[in-house]
């Protein structure tokens, strides 16, 4: 009885919840934009502590939840917004682009994982999840820094001249460059393994409760 009073009650949720909403609208630009608001109201709010952001785990948890295209649209629509209005900054034209890019890397560490380890073996807890999302840090931020940074190198070469490869190993290997890149690592492998599983159930629970699949 208790069983399918639950079902009632889920059912009434969804229809409520959907209130006559296209499914396409739902997932094409409700759960899109809910990703970027979220990405850009934490981004604003941590941005005196460098190199901590949930900018990364919530793009991978995107490319998990809502697949490759949808991800790469939060990851392009949060920075044309973070990178236009930056705390620190605006980010010029060639750089947004390149960032932007970049960070397609953790759509497709999501993407790659979701097929790896499938939602319903995701459990809360230092699981394997956790350690598959550990890992998925690492890989995704090492191609984000590299990719960054060597367009970094070749900047610095059409500026001062001289070798490009020069330039770009300098970009990649200076000192500085290797510090970040650890900390980069660090920060995010800490905040997939803690967040990113508790992220992906909620948005699939949501997805569920919604009627994602109808």
């Amino acid at each position: 009885m208790r069983n399918g009073t639950g079902l009632i009650k889920a059912q009434q949720f969804r229809e409520v919840a959907w209130g006559g909403l296209h499914p396409v609208l739902v997932r094409e630009i409700l759960f899109p934009l809910a990703f970027v608001v979220a990405i850009l109201a934490t981004n604003y709010a941590l941005a005196g502590l460098p190199n901590v952001k949930l900018f990364d785990v919530m793009v991978f948890s995107a490319g998990y939840t809502l697949g490759f295209r949808r991800g790469v649209t939060v990851a392009v629509a949060a920075w044309l917004v973070y990178g236009s209005f930056n705390p620190w900054g605006p980010t010029t034209g060639p750089l947004l682009a390149v960032v932007a890019a970049a960070e397609t890397s953790y759509v497709v560490a999501g993407v790659a994982m979701r097929q790896l380890l499938r939602p319903p073996s995701i459990r809360l807890g230092i699981r394997w999840a956790t350690l598959g999302f550990a890992i998925a840090a690492v890989l995704a931020t090492v191609a984000y820094d590299a990719f960054t940074n060597i367009y970094t190198g070749w900047y610095w070469a059409q500026i001062a001249g001289g070798d490009t490869l020069e330039w770009i190993g300098i970009a990649l290997f200076n000192p500085a460059a290797l510090f970040f890149g650890v900390m980069h690592v660090g920060s995010n492998v800490a905040l997939f393994g803690a967040l990113g599983p508790g992220l992906v159930k909620g948005v699939e629970r949501t997805k569920a409760a919604l009627g994602w699949e109808r």
